[in-house]
């Protein structure tokens, strides 16, 4: 890499060396962008979520001389346990071109080096795509065939590269159709089986702009394919429960309420009270307490549900510094100026959101293909994801902030009753469950388990008779795995 910053690479087409020049736009002289490998997610989306960001100035930092100012990110992608880390130090000095180090995960990817051009970093990730394992969910079209001919197709596996294991059903010339296994397939070569639509594999990229017009405003965009990038600052997110051990450790157990339901499928019970459980279905957040101990800081207290409280704190250094800081249950989410957040030109303002899981555990006894409960016992679990929406501003003073949640002010919330008795236990028919919480109590199939005339000469379960298996004619939805299903009505 020189002054013109091109570079010479030998490119072999058919046998002959031709010659091809790469000009690296974003390349300075005496600094090498270093280029990183598509990350894979083993999800069919690409969640980003932002634990932290800092942006300080020489105000903030003694280590940072004037001019200067760090940025610094911390991103969850999906569910990956290992959060990225990235920052961004300019040295803007009176009378010189500024200097910019880039960092990922403490390793260098740009080194500290006179900015001449615009730096554009790219940080690629691609999904899963959907249907994997599903048989026959996509058709195939063979490369080597030039004719428009489809066949029945099932992805066993997606590459790393992005092409697909595919196990492909063509005929054999007797009028049968074989299994064939296709190792390598492009996805130009799949389509969705039922609605004939190409396979596109999800992807998206973080992308790091430096401008050398205006390096002190640095930007981290997610862009993905087809739409316009958006601000990383636009994904800020706490789990809810929050950590035990911070946010950047494993998460705790998701919140969860049980139920246990008798053979017959006439009754069921659960450990908890009927408040508990409604609240625990709506999720709706309540206050809990709100003080202001001096002029440059704020606390709210809320509980979001009846197993999670959390405490959002704004503060300040000092009545002169632009720099805010946000934090949630006790660890910095945002700590920047209004500008570095995008904030409205008067007031400071902060989006972020509380999201997490739910599950219902239904403790059952399975039931054969027909709906005769056995004597196995099961268990469903049904997964609800939230969020909660959050908003903290101000204009002039922090003791003036205000924090909303859901559209829904602070001070206009449900207040948190702390229950002073155990509440009783709940024990429900199926009528009053659907009628006071809209749940359903769901059935498992197993499959496995003696069924029709057998069943009835082994005598086994509620199903050793002939009104037995007759009772099942109608049934509600039942659960083959972890799919919930709509009952088959049969009529004799």
């Amino acid at each position: 890499v020189g002054s013109t910053n091109e570079i010479l690479e030998p490119i072999f087409n058919n046998g002959v060396v031709l010659q091809c020049c790469l000009r690296v736009a974003a390349m300075p002289a005496g600094a090498t962008m270093k280029k990183l490998r598509t990350t894979n997610i083993e999800e069919p989306e690409v969640d980003f979520r932002v634990l932290r960001f800092t942006c300080h100035d020489s105000s903030m930092l003694s280590s940072l001389g004037k001019h200067c100012k760090e940025m610094r990110w911390c991103i969850v992608v999906s569910h990956d346990p290992k959060p990225i880390d990235i920052s961004v130090v300019v040295d803007k000095e009176v009378l010189a071109a500024p200097k910019v180090t880039v960092q990922c995960n403490s390793e260098v990817v740009y080194p500290k080096a006179k900015l001449t051009k615009d730096i554009t970093w790219r940080m690629p990730f691609r999904g899963l795509i959907r249907g994997i394992h599903v048989p026959n969910y996509f058709e195939m079209r063979p490369e080597h065939m030039i004719a428009e001919h489809w066949f029945p197709a099932t992805v066993n596996l997606q590459r790393e590269n992005g092409t697909f294991q595919v196990t492909v059903k063509m005929p054999d010339g007797n009028g049968k159709f074989r299994d064939i296994d296709f190792p390598v397939v492009r996805a130009h070569s799949l389509r969705e089986a039922q609605t004939k639509a190409p396979v596109t594999v999800p992807s998206c990229a973080l992308v790091l702009n430096v401008p050398v017009a205006d390096p002190l405003h640095a930007t981290l965009d997610v862009a993905r394919d087809g739409l316009p990038g958006e601000l990383i600052t636009h994904f800020f997110n706490r789990p809810t429960p929050a950590p035990p051990n911070g946010v950047e450790k494993s998460p705790g157990p998701d919140p969860r309420v049980s139920f246990d339901v008798s053979k017959d499928h006439t009754s069921i019970t659960t450990k908890v009270g009927y408040a508990t459980l409604e609240h625990f279905l709506s999720g709706r957040p309540r206050t809990i307490s709100r003080e202001c101990p001096t002029r440059l800081k704020k606390i709210w207290c809320v509980q979001i549900g009846p197993y999670a409280k959390h405490t959002i704190e704004l503060s300040k250094e000092s009545a002169k510094s632009k720099i805010v800081t946000l934090s949630v249950d006790g660890e910095t989410l945002c700590e920047a100026a209004a500008e570095d957040i995008e904030s409205r030109d008067d007031c400071w303002e902060c989006t972020f959101r509380l999201s997490g899981q739910k599950f219902l555990e239904w403790n059952l006894y399975k039931t054969n293909v027909d709906g005769v409960p056995t004597d196995t016992k099961g268990q469903v679990l049904q997964r609800t994801v939230f969020a909660h929406r959050c908003l903290v501003k101000f204009v002039d003073n922090i003791d003036e902030a205000t924090l909303e949640i859901d559209d829904v002010e602070y001070k206009n919330l449900d207040d948190f009753v702390e229950e002073t008795t155990a509440e009783e236990p709940l024990r429900l028919s199926p009528a009053s469950l659907l009628g006071s919480f809209g749940l359903t109590a769901p059935y498992q199939v197993d499959p496995d388990a003696p069924a029709g005339l057998r069943s009835l000469k082994m005598g086994g379960g509620e199903g050793g008779n002939l009104f037995g298996f007759l009772g099942c004619c109608q049934s509600t939805p039942v659960n083959r795995g972890d799919e919930i299903i709509p009952p088959v009505t049969t009529v004799t």
